[in-house]
């Protein structure tokens, strides 16, 4: 059974922001040369997200477009009387704050156009991502 855990820091450059951390990941992952198992992805935030998806520039402003249009910025949120982030917490309930990926072989099992994408709706902002593996 082999099993680790790492933690990589993430900055974000603006209030909304879509990063992929693709790289980043597979860089934990070299590190420590697992061959296959289970990597759970998590973020220690509650005003950011993870999705897996298309990391083409275009989609990513989509992206967005789809959570401006979702949650709207300009909404008498009841939170928003004490902090005024409540439409960043509400994107982490619609996107989550974890994803889990197989590892064979030594690496990520993506499809070929799958990356992995931090959304970011409180930024700018340092970010942690833990990583967990469980495998062989």
């Amino acid at each position: 059974m082999n099993f680790f855990t790492d933690e990589v820091s993430i900055s974000t450059n603006a209030k909304m922001d879509v990063i992929d951390i693709t790289d980043m990941v597979k860089n934990v992952v070299k590190k420590h040369s697992p061959k296959n198992g289970i990597l759970t992805l998590n973020l220690r935030h509650t005003t950011c997200a993870i999705t897996i998806n298309e990391g083409e520039p275009n989609l990513m402003k989509d992206i967005k477009e789809f959570f401006s249009t979702l949650i709207a910025e300009n909404k008498s949120y009841f939170h928003n009387r004490i902090d005024t982030n409540a439409r960043a917490h509400l994107g982490n309930i619609l996107f989550g704050d974890s994803k889990t990926i197989s590892v064979i072989d030594g690496k990520l099992s993506l499809g070929t156009w799958q990356r992995i994408l931090l959304l970011e709706f409180d930024g700018p902002r340092i970010r942690h991502l833990v990583t967990t593996f469980v495998g062989e």
